[in-house]
């Protein structure tokens, strides 16, 4: 049976998105299309790319499992591997060649990446910005001896998703080992895993990175012991 909303709801519904419905023939419609998209996103459904959005890292479940079977989390920290990359001059191709070929190009580089690295999770950190999260599960370990490798593949792979004679993209590709010590719950690494990403790629593009990037953050979750006096 049809469901109906009344006029309170409706406002509350565009209210939450006043510039993406402002000149929207069907305004409720619209927000209510974006609200089910990041709820979506949140749950972990993939994009139009294969890859998932950010709010799946951020306020979704997207390690809980991980933080969940992670054996070593309390003791030795939580660590993962990631490797983040960024499509350069992805405007020119979208100028040259269309915005579906652009679009088809991006497809073809998530599915580059997830056939590099069977059990990561891909991320959608901007909108030709990747992130590959190499999660304690997948067994994979991030190492600079994977720099040149994936930026081989990703280019011929890339290239072979486009028209005949295009030029072969290039990336920037950032590597990053993160390791979080004691975690209190899993909730709390989204947020850091999502801020370290961009940190890492940011030093990466302005040449400041130099080589793989080690980071460890001690939150001190641990709840202290009782001392005998």
């Amino acid at each position: 049976m049809p469901y109906a909303i009344d006029d309170a709801m409706a406002t509350a519904l565009v209210t939450l998105y006043p510039r993406l419905v402002q000149r929207s023939p069907e305004p409720v419609k619209v927000a209510l299309q974006r609200l089910l998209d990041e709820e979506h996103a949140r749950r972990g459904v993939p994009d139009a790319t294969g890859a998932l959005n950010p709010l799946a890292l951020t306020q979704g479940t997207l390690l809980k499992e991980e933080f969940d079977l992670s054996t070593h989390a309390h003791h030795e920290g939580w660590t993962l591997g990631a490797l983040i990359a960024d499509v350069k001059g992805m405007i020119h191709v979208n100028a040259r060649h269309g915005f579906p070929a652009g679009d088809a190009m991006l497809r073809a580089v998530v599915e580059s990446l997830r056939a590099q690295f069977p059990g990561a999770k891909v991320v959608r950190l901007q909108g030709d910005n990747f992130a590959v999260l190499l999660v304690p599960t997948s067994g994979l370990t991030v190492t600079e001896a994977l720099r040149e490798p994936t930026r081989s593949r990703l280019a011929a792979d890339a290239r072979a998703s486009l028209p005949a004679g295009a030029e072969a993209p290039d990336f920037t590709l950032a590597l990053l080992e993160l390791t979080i010590e004691q975690p209190t719950h899993w909730q709390v690494l989204g947020p850091l895993v999502w801020g370290e990403l961009e940190r890492a790629y940011t030093l990466e593009r302005m040449g400041n990175a130099g080589g793989l990037q080690r980071r460890r953050l001690q939150l001190g979750g641990f709840v202290p012991g009782r001392t005998e006096p």
